[in-house]
């Protein structure tokens, strides 16, 4: 893999984006982009270097992998992946009040099918949400932040929070490393997207509010009922593009989901 040292760079000529993750420090060129490691501590960069080296190589489509490797002083600041132009986060682009499904449906049936690639090239991304899923202006998707993933030996501490939430706090449950969860993170994402809340806080009058409107939300019935009963082990999830009816066409307003509630009745111990 193409090793750059940061004196190469022109630092002055790069753009900040706008979106910015947690840890790192983002620029580009108008053609690459440049992911400064600002937040890692030295450890993380070292694994994060082994790692990368391990996975020279591999390329998959929609997937911004690193070209290159920053680095400085003989150790690794950072890293060079592709630019996706004219892009926003999957987050971002249904944070909307309303909403068409099939919009939403169509974009999640494509980050579906390369999370199949992704995991068929021996990666677990781990930190896993609609916000480094990214579409552009002509409907393609790309996985971003790819920094985070699992490969082989080499694992990191960084999980969704959304993950860690559901995981940890609702079902009391120790976060590990398996496409399962992978799985479960888009999934988890997608309800936080169609109703404007976390699964476990999903009323059942809510949940059939849409899911009487939406099939992708009647097949995805017998998951979400596995998932907030705490007494069941979750496996077996399905990737999404298994379940999702890409005929859905249904207009969902997120504020009139929200405000649909089930009166004193706390839908985490009951079923869909």
């Amino acid at each position: 893999m193409n090793k750059i040292n940061i004196k190469e760079i022109n630092l002055s000529a790069l753009q900040k984006l706008n979106s910015q993750g947690t840890l790192s420090i983002i620029y580009t060129d108008g053609n690459l982009c440049y992911k400064f490691l600002n937040g890692y501590y030295q450890n993380e960069k070292e694994n994060l270097y082994r790692k990368f080296l391990e996975m020279e190589g591999i390329k998959i489509d929609n997937v911004l992998l690193p070209l290159g490797l920053i680095i400085e002083n003989n150790q690794l600041v950072g890293y060079i992946m592709a630019y996706f132009q004219n892009s926003i986060s999957l987050a971002d682009k249904f944070s909307k009040r309303c909403f068409n499904c099939n919009e939403l449906l169509v974009y999640v049936e494509k980050a579906s099918r390369i999370l199949r690639d992704i995991h068929n090239n021996g990666i677990i991304c781990q930190d896993l949400s609609f916000r480094n899923i990214l579409v552009d202006d002509k409907g393609n998707v790309a996985f971003c932040d790819m920094d985070s993933c699992a490969y082989k030996e080499y694992q990191t501490p960084f999980y969704s929070g959304l993950l860690l939430d559901f995981l940890v706090k609702y079902r009391k449950a120790k976060v590990y490393t398996h496409k399962d969860n992978d799985k479960l993170s888009i999934i988890l994402s997608f309800y936080l997207t169609i109703y404007g809340d976390e699964l476990q806080r999903i009323t059942k009058k809510q949940y059939h509010k849409l899911s009487d409107n939406i099939n992708t939300l009647e097949n995805l019935r017998e998951t979400a009922n596995l998932l907030v009963d705490k007494k069941q082990i979750i496996r077996d999830m399905p990737y999404l593009d298994e379940v999702i009816d890409l005929s859905d066409n249904y207009e969902i307003n997120k504020k009139k989901i929200l405000n649909f509630k089930d009166r004193g009745l706390n839908l985490i111990k009951k079923n869909f």
